[in-house]
């Protein structure tokens, strides 16, 4: 068996059994991963923590075909700061879903840096929590080859500008973005 180490953030998961946990990991190395997480739903799990959405660890990974089991993790930094407000983890978990979608088509290392930024932005800014969101998303669009560049959004009446970027990204990527349900 293949031992891999990546850095990554959970961008979702699924319960599998009684114990175990099927998460897809961002790496900029590798883009999305499938990895299975075995006994993290017990009580006393040590990997726990690197199993739930915002988890930002160093995965220790075992390959067997196509599939990836998480050996170790190490958390590399919190941005649990994301869930600090409603508004914040809606935004939060927009980016997620169309990082996770987007690194298929667009360089996941730079997929996952502007990741990565736009959590921190939203964990440590004090703007609106939907203007890093909207910029995240025109970002990958931009670079997704589906709009042309434009400069970052600010202002005022960013919401509804929001929430037309997400239908295109949804009709550009052929997906469905259900955390921009609750926008």
């Amino acid at each position: 068996m293949e031992e891999i180490n990546v850095s990554g953030i959970v961008v979702s998961g699924e319960d599998r059994g009684e114990a175990d946990r099927l998460v897809r990991i961002l790496t900029p190395e590798l883009g999305v991963v499938y990895a299975v997480m075995r006994g993290v739903k017990k009580e006393k799990a040590k990997l726990k923590f690197a199993a739930g959405p915002f988890s930002f660890c160093q995965y220790t990974l075992m390959r067997r075909g196509d599939m990836y089991t998480v050996k170790t993790a190490m958390q590399i930094e919190s941005l649990l700061g994301v869930t600090e407000t409603p508004e914040k983890y809606v935004c939060a978990s927009v980016m997620l879903e169309t990082a996770a979608v987007a690194a298929g088509g667009v360089n996941a290392a730079d997929v996952f840096i502007q990741l990565l930024g736009g959590l921190k932005t939203l964990i440590y800014s004090e703007e609106q929590p939907e203007l890093p969101c909207l910029n995240f998303v025109i970002y990958l669009l931009v670079h997704g080859g589906y709009i042309a560049g434009g400069e970052r959004q600010s202002g005022e009446c960013v919401a509804p500008l929001l929430g037309r970027y997400i239908r295109l990204f949804e009709n550009k990527f052929d997906c469905r973005i259900k955390s921009a349900t609750l926008l």
